[in-house]
């Protein structure tokens, strides 16, 4: 790499554009050497990437709403920001909330331990971020790491149908909670 002139991070990864090229033209890197995200999952969309640049197409990687997945018992799915994170940045934030054991799919499969929360921008409704623990957490961010890469706003979210009796439909209370709408949270009864 040094022969080469190959630039490196300051953590000693390759440095890459958006189009995964380091500043040498026809050299990509990809995955932990590049030192992004060191996720297998990032690693393969970074080498979608890489190989459409190298068979001459112009395309770019796009890191919004990578989910992140801890698989423990709980399981743990988390995308975007987290409030902390959302108040650091100086966004007025909004969030919501909704326990699994309110849910009848939960109580049926005896995993009531768990919840979703939802950050959100108060100005603009957009979903900044979703955070579950409990079963199933591992799969059900996805949903929500659609709507953080997509942008979608609480009440695009909120009117999303979901099937019944089903884990998911605790985003959508989660997100209805955003705005105090949740029917079936126990803090609103």
């Amino acid at each position: 790499m040094e022969e080469l002139g190959i630039e490196k991070n300051p953590n000693a990864s390759i440095k890459t554009n958006q189009s995964m090229q380091t500043n040498i033209p026809n050299i990509y890197a990809i995955g932990d050497v590049a030192g992004k995200w060191l996720l297998a999952y990032t690693a393969s969309a970074e080498g979608t990437v890489a190989a459409a640049n190298c068979a001459g197409q112009k395309t770019e990687i796009n890191y919004a709403g990578v989910p992140n997945a801890i698989f423990t018992t709980p399981e743990v799915g988390s995308v975007g920001l987290r409030e902390k994170q959302a108040e650091e940045r100086g966004l007025n934030v909004r969030t919501g909330q909704f326990l699994f054991r309110v849910l009848g799919k939960a109580q049926a499969e005896n995993e009531i331990e768990g919840l979703v929360k939802v950050v959100a921008d108060a100005d603009s409704d957009k979903v900044l971020g979703v955070h579950i623990v409990g079963a199933h957490a591992t799969e059900l961010i996805h949903e929500c790491a659609l709507a953080v890469r997509l942008e979608l706003t609480v009440t695009e979210l909120g009117n999303a149908f979901h099937a019944h009796p089903v884990m998911s439909e605790a985003i959508l209370e989660a997100v209805h909670d955003v705005h105090g709408l949740s029917i079936h949270n126990p803090k609103q009864l």
